[in-house]
């Protein structure tokens, strides 16, 4: 009796002993991965949150994920008409989610009513998130938007860096039983389960604003770009019409094409602005001085075919220099210039400076501009291309970047819409190319000076002259045909302050008129907010 008393309780210290041993295990050895796994037992993933990485401006203000959001998390079973109603009257959204039991709507606005009918009645669990976009989205066609089904990136820098924001994992969880039901008390939570990733664009928030608060206010449909003119970073680039990225549906029919980046993937014949071109061809070549005279009667004809000068009325400008012809935007001047000058050699300075290349490498959606061939500058073909006609397209930042080469005195800085990377919490910066000289310091600073004629007593003398600073640009009006009918679109491109340049301003209007009477007060608004 005794032995089996002795052999129960030895038994019984045996186990005691294993159980003190896998406690002390568990506690001490393994306690993280039980904590883990606890918690997974008691946790469920609702998603509706941005689960994106930040894209930021230059100044790491968030152009994402900036935006107050709510989330709104009800049972299925209790989801009625009226709740439908509520969830429909402050703007709610029903989100992804592959829960079973609930449904999550997200809204960006809140009303205290209504949160307190949804608690009452429905037992809805309410948090404070961020929306990815905001309903007056900042340079929204650079950004693009996400696909909602799967939730990558469909265009834009969205596309483009995907794998990058793709990468943060931010998740609304709840506390909940066994049957997967969230547990009142416990809470609600968003949590990121990643490093930061996100992008670093050149762009300025506050310049980005105010560039797309003038286009919109115009009504016109284009762009307004801005250009650090000491590095080529691109400040600012609004197009207008936009949309919406979170009712794409609504514009898929649309003929206004709210979708295409004018500054970047409608192409247009540049008219004038193409002058800088053809001037720094023939200076560089050396076949014309500012003061080498020439004669404009009105039109300029090349086998048979009679060329317009826009701007010298009938009797044209008479004797007229280089000088006054580029401030006055004569084309009989400039015909007579590329004659001289000769069209290959246009050509190979138009590629030079840019045009019918790729100009911003950060991005993947951008038309690269069209170059004629050499067949389409002879005859009558080389007065088109001296006067930025015919088959010559160019897209407004390539406009950009060649006034950005005269600003910077002949060297292309390379432009950038992206300044750097955050992939696990570590930022790596983009390597800029090298300045490469495109034209001499001579030529740059000469074109410089007639551009700031062209401002004082040219085309564009209708640029206020209080704004404190001087400016150098160029105005230009392309003829071209739209939908089967002929329009004029209008330019305006220049920088300032001129002879110590800061800021870069390509102004571009489609079917705006003369780039005198159209672009040029959109720039005076957009260099009286820099200056």
């Amino acid at each position: 009796m005794k032995k089996r008393l002795l052999f129960l309780m030895m038994g019984f210290g045996l186990l005691l002993i294993a159980l003190v041993v896998r406690l002390t295990y568990i506690q001490i050895i393994d306690s993280e991965e039980f904590a883990s796994v606890t918690a997974r037992q008691q946790r469920i993933t609702l998603e509706g949150a941005d689960s994106r990485g930040t894209i930021y401006d230059r100044n790491m203000a968030p152009l994402t994920g900036a935006v107050d959001d709510y989330i709104y998390i009800i049972e299925k079973g209790k989801m009625d008409a009226t709740a439908a109603k509520i969830f429909q009257n402050i703007g709610a959204e029903r989100a992804r989610n592959n829960s079973l039991r609930y449904y999550v709507y997200r809204s960006s606005l809140f009303s205290s009513d209504a949160a307190y009918v949804l608690k009452r009645d429905y037992d809805v669990f309410m948090i404070k998130s961020a929306r990815r976009y905001g309903n007056d989205q900042l340079a929204v066609h650079l950004i693009g938007y996400i696909n909602e089904k799967d939730g990558n990136g469909s265009c834009g820098i969205e596309k483009d860096f995907n794998d990058i924001l793709s990468r943060k994992n931010k998740v609304v969880y709840a506390s909940a039983d066994g049957k997967r039901m969230i547990i009142p008390g416990l809470g609600i939570n968003c949590t990121v389960d990643s490093l930061d990733c996100g992008v670093v664009t050149t762009l300025d928030a506050k310049i980005q604003k105010k560039a797309e608060d003038i286009l919109n206010a115009s009504g016109y449909s284009g762009s307004i770009i801005v250009l650090d003119s000491k590095t080529g970073d691109v400040l600012a680039s609004a197009s207008s019409p936009s949309f919406n990225p979170y009712n794409i549906e609504e514009y898929l029919d649309s003929a206004n094409q709210e979708f295409v980046n004018k500054a970047t993937q409608s192409q247009y014949p540049p008219g004038s602005i193409f002058k800088i071109i053809v001037a720094a061809a023939a200076l560089e070549k050396g076949v014309v001085t500012p003061d080498t005279l020439f004669t404009c009667k009105g039109y300029e004809e090349i086998n048979g075919i009679k060329i317009k000068c826009s701007t010298g009325g009938e009797d044209g400008h008479g004797t007229i220099t280089f000088r006054q012809a580029f401030a006055k935007s004569c084309n009989s001047t400039f015909i007579q210039i590329g004659m001289l000058t000769g069209g290959e050699e246009i050509l190979k300075m138009a590629k030079d400076f840019g045009i019918g290349q790729k100009t911003l490498p950060d991005i993947s959606e951008e038309k690269f501009g069209i170059l004629p061939g050499i067949d389409d500058v002879q005859g009558a073909g080389i007065g088109n291309l001296s006067i930025g006609q015919g088959r010559l397209l160019v897209t407004p930042i390539q406009a950009a970047k060649v006034t950005s080469i005269i600003a910077s005195g002949g060297l292309d800085l390379g432009l950038g819409l992206v300044k750097g990377t955050i992939v696990d919490g570590v930022r790596t910066d983009v390597e800029k190319s090298k300045p490469k000289r495109v034209i001499s310091e001579e030529t740059a600073e000469t074109i410089k000076n007639l551009m700031v004629d062209t401002v004082d007593f040219g085309t564009a003398n209708n640029l206020s002259k209080d704004l404190g600073v001087s400016i150098a640009g160029k105005t230009g009006s392309a003829e071209a045909s739209y939908y089967g009918e002929m329009v004029v679109h209008g330019w305006f491109t220049g920088f300032l302050p001129a002879y110590d340049p800061q800021y870069v301003i390509t102004v571009f209007v489609e079917s705006g008129g003369s780039g005198r009477s159209s672009a040029v007060p959109l720039f005076e608004q957009m260099a009286k907010y820099l200056s």
